[in-house]
């Protein structure tokens, strides 16, 4: 009989590698000891790159990676000015840290905007460093030297050295304070298709997920799920877990009450036990008091007829170009129409978890995260620790789209372990996923046009009401629109008597960061209304775009994404996706394409969607032709993903999603009443860039503002009808 501790000779020759040039052994033995060679000597030329004595490099993705795919592109921004050979490049990703890696967060689609420029300054100075070294050793000035796929070359004899060889040397050289950068033009990496770095993890199922966190601590970890009152804004009372406690594995309840209007914790009950199993059948016996009161007034139709009373009057008028009176009054034509979108959940394929462990000394937390900045101020808070005594271990999201930015889950996780006095995973299922989220606010939006005798537009004027994220967050009722919408947006600045006013609701409703927050809404409404006017103007939708859009010419815009906006590369990604689509061709019958474009966040992107209406009324989006002006693109291959995923989720979210109250209570559960896209459901999707060498711009938001306004501009052309009011519910009109 074999002993169940003998090492095989085909395990041995499996588990061994060679590295570097010389013999390593990295392997598991049977009974989980380790043996491992010494590793290459590792020298730290910054905060973001090590090189090792056999020429590995290094790279650190510092931002959270939610599936947006920064822990590739932000590396090879680096790589690109460290002139090294992106194929033998390893890439880390750490922890937070507020001193050492600055910003840290994922949100708005700004990691590559934000870090472009200086992590092209972590390479340069790294490159230089390098240079010197070799410069040195060669007694030769270095600009008799240049770098190139990791090595360095001596220019007078051909001579090289490794980047290895010289990591030593180079890490004792005086840091350059402002190197030299490459020129765009001679960039080999930046702009290329790249695979994820983490891909083979992935499909291995190698890489840690907040959910697949179970970290090793002496004190074995408990797990917890939550109650929260199905009223929002409910506040605990008193529990009864006496049934609770004939589970077994069941160890505690603890009560978590909150402040009034408390956005980081929700009143509730936490269910403690051995495993997480155990956990969810205790829950189920607790017996739970709530205060309800004043909160039970929130039904399915609150919002539309507290909506509907807004619009019957006037708002608060935060742009007025021109005089919006008299362009009316010597309008030829006029046209009038009220879109309205709902509450939406992020529901990301992974609900919120989270572990934590606090002792008297620190607070530990592991956790997929948008903002771990934020879980850090929590824990200080409710700990009294300080900052330095608190650390987020940062994991990978399955899905962020806004969700992640609210850590609710993690304070959940901190409050019970700083209660219980043990480490803890709080665990949330799909039913509190989309029950307590943060939702898309609702809105409602009446808007009017002008047409003069020639048919052109010459007066707009549009209000909106809706649940202000601003003064959900803030409080404050001046400049409540900031956050739901932009004073700038397409078409302002081009009709010479052009309105907007705004009124915002009551603000019950738990309010987050839906991907592309606010754009997600007016996108739908302007591309809709402006398709409807050219449609009275006898006039094809993208040469009335065009038309309006005009030469090409630089306006203000003085949110993000700005400083301007211009109609010139509006235009070329209006005319891109018409041309790929072959905008105009002829369609088989009861089938059509509808074209819409919206400015994100500092991108352009313009679509045209071809979908058939069936005689039942059936919908479905054939195919999808986006184009797309980024600025300068970082990498290729992730871009073209996150502009695929943004068009499913918006066709998810139009299609059939939408969050409803009864008595205060969110009545959508799971799947089956939300419904998102299913596989069977997507429609080819071409995605195009306009090269482009300014300055990149993000790309995690900007594919799902104008997909609904192009399919609906497409049902239009089938059925005469317009849609106006989200989501088409079961796809069906």
């Amino acid at each position: 009989m074999k002993n169940k501790h003998q090492l095989s000779r085909r395990s041995f020759i499996k588990n061994s590698t060679v590295a570097g040039g010389a013999f390593m052994l990295s392997f598991s033995l049977p009974w989980g000891q380790q043996l491992m060679a010494v590793p290459t000597k590792t020298y730290e030329l910054n905060s973001f790159l090590k090189i090792a004595k056999d020429g590995t490099v290094t790279i650190i993705s510092k931002n959270p990676e939610i599936g947006q795919g920064v822990s590739t592109s932000l590396p090879m921004i680096i790589a690109e000015e460290l002139e090294v050979d992106w194929q033998k490049v390893k890439v880390e990703t750490v922890d937070y840290d507020k001193s050492k890696y600055k910003g840290q967060s994922a949100g708005g689609s700004t990691a590559v905007k934000n870090n472009f420029k200086p992590l092209r300054k972590v390479g340069a100075t790294a490159r230089t460093m390098l240079i010197a070294a070799a410069a040195k050793r060669w007694s030769i000035a270095p600009n008799f030297c240049y770098a190139q796929q990791g090595m360095v070359y001596n220019k007078k004899n051909r001579k090289k050295l490794s980047y290895g060889a010289l990591a030593e040397m180079a890490a004792q050289m005086p840091v350059p304070k402002n190197p030299s950068l490459k020129n765009p033009k001679d960039f080999k990496l930046i702009g290329t298709a790249q695979a994820g770095v983490f891909n083979k993890d992935l499909v291995q199922g190698k890489v840690t997920y907040g959910l697949d966190a179970y970290p090793q601590f002496k004190e074995k970890m408990v797990f917890a799920v939550v109650q929260k009152c199905p009223t929002l804004r409910g506040k605990l009372i008193s529990y009864d877990d006496s049934a609770a406690k004939k589970v077994a594995g069941f160890i505690q309840a603890v009560p978590i009450r909150t402040k009034a209007h408390d956005e980081v914790l929700r009143d509730g009950v936490a269910i403690v036990a051995k495993n997480t199993w155990a956990a969810m059948k205790a829950r189920k016996l607790v017996k739970i008091k709530w205060d309800t009161k004043g909160n039970e007034k929130y039904n399915a139709d609150y919002y539309t007829q507290s909506f509907e009373q807004n619009l019957a009057k006037s708002g608060e008028v935060i742009r007025n170009d021109g005089n919006i009176e008299q362009g009316f009054a010597q309008a030829k034509k006029t046209l009038k129409a009220t879109y309205a979108l709902p509450f939406a959940a992020h529901s990301p394929m992974e609900p919120m978890n989270c572990v934590a462990s606090v002792t008297n000394a620190k607070c530990e937390v592991w956790a997929a995260t948008q903002w771990p900045g934020a879980i850090v101020d929590f824990a200080k808070k409710t700990t009294g620790l300080a900052a330095n005594q608190v650390k987020v271990h940062m994991l990978r999201a399955g899905g962020g789209f806004g969700r992640r930015s609210n850590n609710d889950y993690a304070a959940e996780a901190i409050a019970v372990s700083h209660a219980i006095k043990k480490p803890v995973k709080v665990v949330w299922t799909r039913e509190d996923e989309i029950q307590f989220d943060y939702y898309r606010p609702a809105s409602m939006h009446q808007l009017e046009a002008a047409l003069d005798e020639n048919n052109r537009l010459i007066g707009w004027k549009s209000h909106y009401t809706g649940v202000s994220l601003y003064k959900y967050y803030a409080g404050k009722d001046e400049r409540a629109y900031r956050y739901d919408l932009s004073i700038y947006n397409f078409p302002a600045q081009l009709i010479p008597n052009f309105q907007l006013q705004y009124t915002p609701a009551d603000t019950f409703m738990p309010l987050g960061w839906w991907r592309a927050p606010g754009h997600n809404t007016t996108a739908f409404v302007n591309q809709s209304f402006l398709a409807e006017v050219a449609a009275a103007a006898g006039k094809d939708f993208l040469k009335f775009q065009l038309e309006l859009l005009g030469d090409s010419k630089e306006y203000p815009y003085k949110n993000h994404g700005g400083p301007t906006i211009s109609t010139g590369r509006f235009k070329a990604v209006l005319e891109l996706a018409a041309q790929k689509a072959q905008w105009g061709k002829k369609m088989p019958k009861r089938n059509a394409q509808g074209i819409a474009a919206h400015f994100t966040y500092g991108t352009y992107v313009a679509m045209v969607a071809e979908v058939s209406v069936a005689n039942d009324g059936q919908v479905k989006v054939n195919k999808v032709v986006a184009a797309v002006d980024c600025g300068l693109l970082i990498n290729k291959s992730g871009a073209k993903a996150q502009i695929e995923g943004g068009i499913l989720e918006g066709l998810s979210v139009m299609m059939n999603a939408e969050i409803t109250l009864k008595k205060g209570a969110v009545q959508q559960s799971n799947f089956h009443d939300y419904k998102m896209l299913r596989m069977a459901e997507a429609p080819d999707i071409e995605v195009y860039f306009i090269k482009s060498n300014k300055d990149p711009m993000g790309l995690g938001e900007m594919g799902l503002p104008p997909i609904a306004p192009a399919v609906c501009n497409a049902i239009f052309k089938v059925t005469g009808k317009r849609i106006r009011n989200l989501p088409i519910k079961n796809s069906r009109v």
